[in-house]
């Protein structure tokens, strides 16, 4: 619902939907002032009974928000954890088929090379912009076939070779989990509810009956403020690789510098 955001600077985002929330609610407020003055202002306890609901409502609405903010900051983390998973996976893997003879060593040696490159390069450039990285996969099976040619002489070639193939098992697994948690994101029926959610609770805002319009509209923009700011906390992390504030290829380029040389 909120990938519109994923291309703009992180600020100009943030301003738009939290700009859009106030004047919204602070319009809503101006608008439905008289209406709501004209009809519930003689009413004694008004505020009291607005304030009952808003209260029992915003509950449910903060535990929903509150438990959807922990769950795609956690899916946030743990997609952070297995991209530093796979560069250490791919460092490793560097340094064992060190151990092969020549010509298999640059061979192999050569084939991670031009995979980091392309996740630097390549894969997350695309990812930051929503489409989907080519050439990963290619490179991998290039890896694997190079990898399967070789055929050990020795018990020491045969024992190189059986950890070069558990750790490239290894890091595929972590690719794989990598590739998947960049297809994350919130339900489309939950960013449904969360907004008819924001929407009620403003609405509510709406109800109160102040008898200085200032106050009001203040109290209402300071709500409305800060749901937008949940909001935006949920939309910034909702796909991980997404975006300016998405997760770093740094693990990536750290080992492409000090494992690999480049």
């Amino acid at each position: 619902m909120f990938t519109w955001m994923y291309p703009m600077p992180s600020w100009l985002s943030f301003v738009i939907i939290a700009g859009a929330f106030v004047l919204v609610t602070c319009l809503g407020v101006a608008i439905t002032r008289p209406a709501v003055h004209k009809i519930f202002g003689k009413q004694p306890g008004m505020n009291e009974m607005v304030s009952m609901v808003l209260t029992v409502g915003g509950v449910f609405y903060g535990l929903l928000l509150g438990l959807t903010a922990a769950a795609t900051y956690q899916a946030y983390d743990s997609a952070g954890a297995v991209v530093s998973d796979e560069a250490a996976a791919i460092g490793t893997l560097y340094r064992e088929v060190s151990a092969y003879p020549e010509p298999q060593r640059g061979v192999l040696r050569a084939d991670l090379v031009d995979y980091t490159d392309n996740v630097i390069n390549v894969a997350w450039p695309a990812l930051q912009k929503g489409q989907e990285p080519m050439g990963g996969t290619a490179l991998v099976t290039r890896f694997q076939q190079h990898m399967l040619d070789f055929q050990p002489q020795t018990e020491s070639d045969k024992i190189v070779h059986a950890a070069v193939i558990t750790q490239f098992a290894q890091f595929d697994q972590v690719r794989r989990h990598r590739i998947n948690a960049s297809a994350g994101g919130i339900p489309e029926v939950l960013w449904v509810v969360i907004v008819i959610g924001a929407a009620v609770n403003i609405a509510l805002m709406c109800l109160f009956c102040f008898a200085h319009r200032a106050a009001h509209l203040i109290l209402a923009g300071l709500f409305a403020f800060f749901l937008a700011t949940m909001i935006y906390l949920i939309a910034a992390m909702d796909y991980p690789f997404r975006g300016h504030l998405s997760i770093s290829p740094e693990p990536f380029q750290t080992m492409y510098t000090n494992v690999m040389g480049h």
